[in-house]
């Protein structure tokens, strides 16, 4: 349990605190848009600290923790002096990135009348089919390799080709632009509006496709930390953990060069009981 904590648990969690910043930046925009669909001053408030929160935290924690990362991509692995450019240059996107989130603010203080909009109108069925579609592509493409191994005894190469992750960045852009277009159409989902259509509560309806997707998503990432090292090439030198080979370990240099020997005690006794 500690190996496979130390080679999923950690890359996760590494994942999960620079990730933590767009997803908050992310979720700060669509509570803003709600907040002006829904006229509440209180939530775009709160969105605009949520987004200025998330870039403080990126111009400046997640420059500090990637240093080396940094250094190494753009300065071959040396500093002197340019991972300090890097904290100003970081520095002064947040201050440009204040002022124009401040400008923002001001525009979107007082509440404005706002136009119903119809699911048909920002044709929401179709983005929540497309992403549910998308969806199952990527959990049948992460089970390839063990429907590979299974059937065929391989992989087919057309899976290892094609970096599953950029499917699965496709499939977050497709459902980010559904429920955006969702927040348009939210005031046809209020509960108060709904009871007016009460023969319409139990018809499944574009929202609900959403949010199955999402589910479906979330097992598919859980997923894809078990078939990630399958389908990177499957060989050691493209895989992101340790590999050993166990047929291959009486074949270690200088495993068989080194003879057996048997010590011996005064008296020229042999321990193992033969002369």
């Amino acid at each position: 349990m500690l190996m496979l904590c130390w080679f999923y648990c950690i890359p996760f969690a590494k994942l999960a605190f620079f990730a933590s910043g767009p997803f908050l930046f992310v979720l700060a925009m669509f509570a803003l848009k709600r907040g002006v669909r829904q006229q509440r001053g209180t939530l775009r408030q709160v969105a605009f600290f949520m987004m200025f929160a998330a870039l403080m935290k990126m111009t400046t924690v997640d420059i500090y923790f990637l240093r080396p990362d940094l250094l190494c991509r753009f300065n071959g692995c040396h500093d002197g002096g340019f991972f300090r450019y890097v904290q100003v240059g970081g520095l002064a996107a947040l201050v440009l990135l204040s002022l124009f989130l401040f400008n923002m603010y001001r525009s979107f203080a007082h509440d404005k009348p706002q136009k119903r909009i119809t699911p048909e109108q920002v044709h929401l069925s179709l983005w929540a089919n497309i992403g549910l579609l998308l969806v199952l592509v990527l959990i049948a493409w992460l089970a390839a390799p063990w429907a590979g191994y299974l059937t065929v005894g391989h992989i087919p190469a057309f899976f290892v080709r094609i970096p599953w992750q950029h499917l699965a960045e496709l499939d977050v852009v497709i459902l980010l632009i559904g429920f955006w277009k969702l927040e348009d159409c939210v005031w046809t989902y209020d509960p108060a509006e709904r009871k007016k259509r009460g023969f319409k509560i139990d018809v499944w309806t574009a929202k609900d496709t959403l949010w199955v997707s999402v589910v479906l998503l979330l097992i598919g990432l859980g997923l894809s930390y078990i078939s990630h090292d399958v389908l990177s090439m499957n060989t050691p030198s493209h895989s992101a953990h340790i590999n050993v080979n166990l047929d291959n370990l009486d074949k270690l240099k200088g495993f068989d060069a080194v003879p057996a020997t048997v010590p011996q005690v005064p008296g020229g006794i042999n321990p193992s009981g033969s002369n």
